[in-house]
């Protein structure tokens, strides 16, 4: 059956119809939001709080070290470890003397290469400097620093992010608890400052108690190399994800300082971008304990800013993740590393160390992750594939279906099993991504939401 068959079909069932005419009855919301380039889907509703829960008790600043990266071989073994990175070099080149497509010296070359602003930066050098580095700031003009409203300097913010690569942008206040306690070797604390700076005598990176708000950003990578993954294909749509990210942060951050305001520029250094973009309204925590937004699904990269400027703050938004993950599963069952969890439920079972305790999520088995990492020599992204919510197309039968699982959950069981059938999700061939007429860094920027 011919996907448009099928949507035809299908509109004569009670709950498709009833969401068909709930979304055209409510198109005159999307045209009335047509001025506003911060409009979000109509199906999207604000709420005061996000939905799943944070045990105040239990719930503090991370240390980034236990997190799966600082802490690897420690917690897969020594042994183990080394016997991992020889099964790569050796699968590494029988798949170049193999020449297999997506694991050529042209594959690999992509994304290697696509790594080269991220490989620049680091916590407080480079773009993610959390100190001026080019422009003047008002008082080295002569004049006063920026006084707008908090509205005013939102708008301002939200359309300066955009315009330098952001998909979605969304403010809020800092909750320092999603602030690492320590960072490559240094404790992460709040001081009465005028500038954020490091010491490394102490060992301490300072941030001044002024910083009051986040900016969360998203940043779309390019599905049609994420769906080649895992291969060297796939891995540069995350890497040039990465390398954006560091300009928009490094840019932004610049923007704000030229104004007047301390900006500290991260990826994924410092916190957790994701609690922040909860809290922030760019979308909800998933089964892969990712954030999935309306607009893009879970095929983002995510980055934010801290600081001093007085901005109008976002609502954390619902729109059916919660309930769609419950039933859905796929990344789960699609996981190669069987990393993700099957519970039906979101609770406060942590699986290990690397996971911060005190919140509600479907945690991760992240060993297993990164060990596949390795296994598949080229990383790996299938859990972003294969969501249901990770959509190019940009049809009518794909905002009804969203918008029909954010009003009517259990329609999402139905919606996740005719994804499968139509084949969303299947690895695309590596070398067919070669000849692919592709805009500029793989992604449609004239599409999707603005936060």
């Amino acid at each position: 059956m011919k996907r448009r068959d099928f949507f035809l079909s299908t509109l004569t069932t009670g709950g498709i119809a009833a969401t068909s005419g709930f979304y055209a009855c409510n198109q005159h919301l999307n045209k009335k939001n047509a001025s506003s380039q911060f409009s979000r889907p109509w199906w999207v509703k604000r709420i005061n709080k996000p939905l799943l829960k944070i045990d105040d008790t239990l719930y503090k600043r991370f240390d980034s070290k236990a997190n799966v990266f600082g802490s690897f071989i420690k917690y897969i073994g020594r042994e183990n470890f080394l016997k991992l990175r020889q099964k790569s070099r050796n699968k590494t080149e029988k798949f170049f003397k193999e020449k297999k497509p997506g694991f050529r010296i042209e594959d690999r070359a992509l994304a290697e290469a696509a790594w080269v602003l991220s490989r620049t930066g680091g916590l407080d050098r480079g773009m993610r400097s959390w100190n001026r580095q080019f422009v003047r700031t008002p008082q080295e003009k002569g004049i006063k620093r920026y006084s707008g409203s908090p509205e005013r300097a939102a708008l301002l913010v939200k359309q300066a992010a955009r315009y330098y690569g952001a998909a979605t942008v969304g403010i809020t206040q800092l909750d320092r608890r999603h602030i690492n306690a320590r960072e490559r070797g240094m404790d992460i604390i709040f001081e009465k400052v005028n500038e954020p700076y490091q010491d490394e005598k102490e060992k301490k990176l300072v941030i001044p108690d002024k910083c009051k708000y986040a900016i969360a950003l998203s940043l779309q990578m390019s599905l049609d190399n994420i769906q080649c993954s895992p291969s060297g294909i796939g891995s540069a749509g995350s890497s040039l994800g990465y390398s954006r990210a560091e300009y928009l942060v490094g840019a932004l951050a610049e923007f704000i300082r030229a104004l007047g305001y301390t900006a500290i520029p991260s990826v994924n250094d410092l916190g957790s971008s994701v609690a922040i973009a909860v809290d922030a309204g760019l979308g909800e925590l998933s089964r892969t304990n990712r954030l999935i937004t309306p607009e893009f699904g879970p095929n983002v990269r995510l980055a934010k800013v801290l600081t001093d400027l007085p901005l109008k703050t976002d609502k954390p938004i619902r729109f059916g993740i919660l309930e769609f993950c419950k039933v859905c599963k796929r990344c789960a069952e699609q996981c190669p590393a069987k990393a993700l969890s099957f519970k039906d439920e979101p609770d406060f079972e942590v699986r290990g160390l690397w996971n911060n305790p005190g919140h509600q999520a479907w945690f991760e088995e992240s060993p297993r992750c990164l060990s596949y990492w390795q296994e598949s020599t080229s990383g790996c992204s299938r859990c972003i594939a294969v969501c249901p919510w990770a959509k190019k197309d940009k049809t009518i039968i794909h905002e009804i279906v969203k918008a029909s699982s954010a009003k009517i959950p259990l329609l999402g069981g139905f919606f996740t099993t005719m994804d499968e059938t139509f084949g969303y999700g299947e690895q695309k061939d590596p070398e067919k991504w070669w000849h692919m007429n592709l805009p500029e860094y793989g992604i449609d920027t004239t599409s999707g939401g603005k936060g």
